[in-house]
């Protein structure tokens, strides 16, 4: 993927999110000519979750020990409607379709 494609991807995960502040559990508008399928949207969202959790957990770690779930109820406060929607979808089964859990 080049930076071409980076950046249209995370404008798209951009706009599923301000699109879903409203209403997250709404159908998610999937883009065709970013993404192929809801399930890999709903891939994209996870991976942009883990990315802030796991940066979260290593500057942590490098205070000491880490209270991992302080660290994703802070990240969950700071990205709501991420957390929502990926709560709200995940729960739908149409990530499992893909051989996920979440």
């Amino acid at each position: 993927m080049g930076w071409a494609d980076h950046y249209r991807r995370r404008d798209a995960l951009d706009a599923v999110l301000h699109d879903a502040r409203r209403d997250p559990s709404a159908p998610l508008i999937v883009d065709p000519d970013v993404f192929s399928s809801l399930n890999e949207l709903l891939l994209a969202l996870d991976h942009r979750w883990h990315n802030k959790l796991a940066a979260r957990v290593q500057t942590a770690a490098l205070d000491g020990p880490v209270d991992e779930e302080r660290i994703t109820a802070e990240l969950a406060a700071d990205e709501p409607v991420l957390r929502a929607v990926l709560d709200a979808h995940l729960s739908l089964g149409s990530y499992r379709a893909v051989g996920m859990t979440p």
